[in-house]
């Protein structure tokens, strides 16, 4: 029988997990609007702008974190990876993996 304190942990950890898997979504269409539109098109500060008025009750989606997000799907390609290890881990956690380790396999390695 799991306690109320486990309880409240894997309701946590299955947020978290829900959110970074949103953010990967979300950073693989910002990817493949700037192929399809270009850089100069402004993409992260419409879709900021977009998400926070289709979205009010939600933070997360300022254009800062919106290139944090792309970075994480430019990065992080595989779904099977993402789902697997860096869901798992706060999104902090991976803004810092990104922001301090350039080799992929490092960033995994410090992800698992």
């Amino acid at each position: 029988m799991l306690r109320m304190s486990d309880r409240k942990r894997r309701a946590n950890r299955n947020e978290c997990t829900g959110m970074i898997e949103l953010y990967w979504n979300v950073g693989n269409e910002i990817l493949r609007r700037q192929q399809n539109e270009g850089w100069g098109a402004k993409v992260i500060d419409r879709l900021s702008i977009d998400l926070k008025d289709a979205y009010p009750e939600l933070s997360g989606f300022s254009a800062r974190n919106l290139k944090y997000i792309r970075k994480f799907a430019e990065y992080w390609s595989e779904a099977s990876i993402v789902q697997q290890v860096v869901a798992q881990i706060p999104w902090r956690s991976n803004i810092v993996l990104m922001d301090k380790l350039s080799d992929e396999r490092v960033r995994l390695w410090y992800a698992r």
